[in-house]
């Protein structure tokens, strides 16, 4: 019960019991019957359950943070998201003010300055934080109103959000340019992941995450685990949890060429996960996506003094990308979107399609027969070319003319040495029939009659005809 009290000559304050024991007061009335008018009031909001006590109001930002960040109970990287937050933008501005003297114009212009050094995204996950808290005062009778408040069509035109532009995709030919450049950078691990990614559609989570034992050479398909089908981090742990959403627990079916690639893979690799870091670590993702996969599509070349150089394959290209480049390739390839949902993890808006429709053997074969036929129609457009130069029939091929002497030429004549020989003209004289036509023996006047030339002679005299067996042997 509150009561009224003279302090002065014209003064009165209101005194009252406190939830928490004790009692508060308020002064400053200049009447008496100003302060029994409050204290009326006091003891009317407080029948209805809402009466704000003055003292809990003069709380600052920093004490009640305080006590309202351990009550949360959400992810462990939402934890870190919020904690930065708090930490970089909230408390250095707030955290000596008083839940009851903040003000919406005080909020509005505080929103006003981080839009000038800070991306819209930004200030709008900083703003949502603030207003949890305030709105959690409120909850807690410190503050009557939340001065956090979302008021739609206010400000410029420029400042509200922009409709979301497209993400970037590749073709089966980019995304193997951009494998084998990361595994150059990452390993082999690192090619295999980009492209086990690519045809598969997997979010990070599932192929950092994934298991050998999740892996089914036999039936020729991948399982995302819906207790421990993805691979989680934050600041300071990584831990096996579910996938994103309740869908994305499914199983995969994989073309051919990647069944024999992971059943190499597999063959000569040991570890707790399919995809690890060249030490044998599980991946991280900002440590995978600065180190191996930027430079891989976006290339390396402002960096010069660079290990490895890489050309740009597909800048902008993020590796959520390459799971819109698989949904792409569906689309393209005529799927249906009931196959197309099943295979990403996805709800369908219509979901009395989505109970009723299911995924025939010929629509999965189908799908798999065109992920087959990009990926030979990629490896195709990488093989090398020989490019060395070949013999021409044109007389003017520059590369194949004769070298020119560098030395004048001499004209020598090379004489053989005589020797002293007796010529017989009967010898000498040989008849043209005795050369076969075409023969690569020519007849020329010589001491010597050549031995073909005689061998030649007799067979033809031998087959002359006329003659008996006997005379011609």
């Amino acid at each position: 019960m509150a009561w009224v009290e003279k302090t002065g000559k014209n003064s009165w304050r209101v005194r009252y019991p406190k939830k928490t024991g004790g009692t508060g007061s308020v002064s400053g009335f200049g009447t008496k019957k100003a302060a029994y008018a409050y204290a009326n009031d006091l003891e009317t909001d407080r029948r209805r359950g809402i009466w704000i006590d003055p003292t809990d109001s003069r709380t600052t930002v920093a004490d009640w943070t305080a006590q309202w960040f351990p009550t949360l109970d959400v992810d462990p990287r939402t934890i870190d998201n919020y904690r930065s937050y708090l930490t970089n933008h909230i408390l250095p501005h707030w955290g000596t003010s008083s839940l009851g003297e903040i003000t919406a114009l005080d909020v509005t212009a505080w929103i006003k300055q981080l839009r000038c050094h800070l991306a819209a995204s930004t200030v709008n996950c900083v703003v949502c934080v603030f207003a949890m808290l305030m709105d959690d005062a409120v909850d807690q009778h410190l503050i009557p109103a939340n001065p956090v408040r979302r008021r739609p069509r206010r400000g410029r035109r420029c400042d509200r959000p922009h409709p979301p532009t497209e993400r970037v995709w590749t073709t089966p030919e980019k995304v193997l340019r951009a494998a084998e450049q990361a595994g150059m950078l990452g390993g082999p691990d690192a090619k295999l992941l980009v492209i086990t990614t690519a045809w598969t559609g997997c979010r990070w989570g599932e192929m950092a995450g994934l298991q050998p034992h999740n892996v089914d050479l036999i039936r020729r398909v991948i399982i995302i685990d819906d207790k421990i089908g993805a691979l989680h981090e934050s600041a300071h742990t990584l831990w096996l949890g579910p996938p994103k959403t309740p869908s994305s627990a499914r199983t995969i079916p994989l073309p051919p060429f990647l069944v024999e690639l992971l059943r190499e893979h597999l063959a000569r690799h040991t570890g707790q996960f399919v995809f690890t870091s060249p030490l044998g670590y599980p991946l991280r993702r900002s440590d995978f996506h600065r180190r191996v996969f930027r430079p891989a599509v976006d290339g390396n070349q402002q960096h010069p003094n660079a290990n490895i150089h890489t050309e740009p394959v597909q800048p902008g290209l993020t590796f959520h990308g390459l799971r819109h480049s698989h949904k792409t390739w569906m689309i393209a390839d005529g799927i249906p979107e009931i196959a197309q949902a099943k295979r990403l993890g996805h709800h369908l808006s219509n979901r009395l399609v989505e109970t009723y429709s299911h995924v025939a053997p010929e629509i999965e074969t189908r799908l798999l027969r065109g992920l087959e036929q990009r990926w030979q129609h990629a490896t195709h457009a990488r093989r090398p070319t020989d490019n060395r130069p070949r013999r021409s029939s044109a007389a003017g091929a520059h590369h194949m003319r004769p070298a020119r002497r560098s030395t004048p030429r001499t004209n020598t004549v090379r004489t053989r040495p005589s020797l002293a020989t007796t010529r017989n003209p009967a010898v000498t004289s040989i008849r043209e029939e005795f050369v076969l036509p075409n023969s690569s023996t020519m007849a020329q006047p010589s001491d010597h009659r050549p031995r073909r030339v005689a061998i030649i002679a007799r067979i033809r005299k031998a087959l002359r005809p006329g003659k008996t067996w006997t005379e011609r042997l």
